[in-house]
């Protein structure tokens, strides 16, 4: 009997031997000795951080986040690079190696930044990352631990930050930031699934606006106009003076902005459709669906609710405004003839 629970404890005593030398890095577990590590390596010891691990492999950045010099990082986990269709460091394999150097190189700045230094209540607070171009970042201050500090970079969230490592700062993010070069004409005319709504813009005389000034664009795709009924033809064939600007217009918001400092700022995004004044709409975030929408309302009518695309379609920066996907169209022609005041 005695000698029974002699070897009960020996295992007992194993087993805990063997479960303290499995274990690796969780990266939302508190480790108390990550000051004695460099940021490339606490990210090559994270399983969650694997494919950033391997694209900065890949780019020969790992340099830049292991050596002296100092660094903020905003890496994207391994869900971020999943959403864009990135499952496996050999899919690195099949990006062009220039482009995807860039996109790395945007994740990092090349300074120390702790959130404490980003303005609180500030949506365009801007810091040059590696890439040569600017991260946008704004914060809520929490106040308890019910209401924690927030922080956003190009309209994506830090669900991780401050961790304080020997050469900088690492912030885990949970989507990889979408920068496109060139401005919002560009982004839409290089996407052939936008080629209706560019050919609508350039019918109704909106498509040289957008080579200039800042714009927040909600971008209907071809099959939004396909189910509508609306073909590159019908577009073509169509008399803008027969209409009310809101047909095209409503998509153009002349400010910039990402979806997420509506919600960071309690906020909408109202702007009027020139020369449509009846018509008001504006971006918002939805409480009940916990998305983002855009309602449009003729004054004496009930106001109409579309959601945003909920499929990582959204908060894509150019040099002049951000794109955001939406998947139906916010009206229908006969709702914007002028013959027909009704929303």
């Amino acid at each position: 009997m005695q000698l029974t629970k002699i070897k009960i404890y020996i295992l007992f005593l194993l087993s805990c031997m063997l479960l303290q030398a499995c274990s690796h890095d969780e990266f939302m577990v508190y480790e108390g000795n990550t000051e004695t590590r460099n940021v490339g390596d606490y990210i090559g010891n994270n399983f969650d951080l694997s494919l950033f691990h391997a694209a900065l492999l890949k780019t020969d950045l790992l340099k830049a986040v292991t050596g002296t010099e100092k660094v903020t990082v905003y890496a994207p986990t391994n869900a971020a690079f999943n959403a864009i269709g990135i499952y496996r460091a050999s899919d690195f394999d099949k990006l062009n190696q220039d482009s995807l150097k860039t996109m790395i190189q945007y994740h990092i700045l090349a300074k120390i930044l702790p959130s404490e230094e980003i303005p609180v209540k500030t949506l365009d607070a801007k810091y040059p990352n590696m890439a040569g171009k600017d991260l946008i970042i704004s914060k809520h201050a929490g106040t308890s631990q019910w209401d924690k500090t927030r922080v956003f970079v190009n309209g994506v969230e830090a669900i991780r930050i401050d961790i304080a490592l020997t050469n900088g700062i690492l912030n885990i993010v949970n989507a990889c930031f979408k920068y496109q070069e060139g401005n919002v004409q560009h982004f839409l005319s290089k996407r052939p699934e936008y080629s209706v709504f560019v050919a609508g813009l350039k019918k109704f005389g909106y498509w040289e606006r957008l080579a200039q000034g800042e714009w927040s664009v909600v971008a209907p795709d071809n099959q939004a106009f396909e189910k509508a009924g609306i073909t590159l033809d019908s577009i073509n064939r169509m008399d803008p003076g027969k209409f009310y600007n809101r047909f095209m217009g409503v998509y153009l918001f002349d400010t910039r902005i990402f979806l997420t400092d509506l919600e960071l700022s309690g906020q909408s995004l109202a702007t009027s459709i020139e020369g449509d004044v009846r018509m008001s709409r504006k971006i918002f975030y939805n409480v009940d669906i916990r998305w983002f929408a855009v309602q449009t309302q003729e004054a004496g009518q009930y106001g109409r609710f579309t959601p945003l695309s909920a499929n990582n379609k959204v908060n894509y920066l150019t040099d002049n405004g951000t794109i955001h996907h939406i998947e139906q169209l916010l009206f229908l022609p006969d709702e914007a003839v002028l013959t027909n005041t009704g929303n």
